[in-house]
């Protein structure tokens, strides 16, 4: 049959905590009487003197330094965006000057095609190609 899960208030674990550090009873007793795994008292006890034992640490004095440095944070934030900024601009300047270049490519093969055309007689007609929305 399985066990329920009971969930136990800290009021009840330091209770238990402090039977057990207090030598009133053994951790195996408050386990059986309790109804609860030794394991889970045993975590319990752990858990409970490292507290203390954290709580009585030595503190360093004067004022308590932030875990993390606010205005260092941000900088680098800024820098990396800066950076991001100046590859893009690059990428656009490039983009520009093989635009322009195109550009000046199909000006240049435009003309030759009329040249053509006007030496064979032929009229050339524009065709647009952007279709327009037809109306529903």
């Amino acid at each position: 049959m399985a066990r329920q899960h009971n969930s136990y208030s800290p009021e009840e674990k330091t209770q238990i905590i402090l039977e057990i550090l207090t030598r009133k009873t053994s951790i195996q007793k408050i386990a059986t009487q309790k109804n609860i795994a030794p394991t889970l008292v045993s975590l319990w006890k752990k858990q409970a003197e490292d507290a203390i034992a954290a709580r009585f640490q030595p503190q360093p004095r004067g004022r308590r330094k932030s875990a993390t440095p606010k205005a260092a944070e941000p900088k680098a934030d800024v820098r990396t965006l800066k950076a991001e900024l100046r590859k893009a601009r690059t990428k656009a300047t490039r983009m520009e000057t093989s635009l322009k270049a195109a550009k000046a490519q199909i000006a240049t093969l435009e003309g030759g095609v009329n040249a053509l055309a006007a030496a064979m007689g032929c009229k050339l007609r524009k065709v647009h190609t952007t279709r327009r929305a037809r109306k529903a």
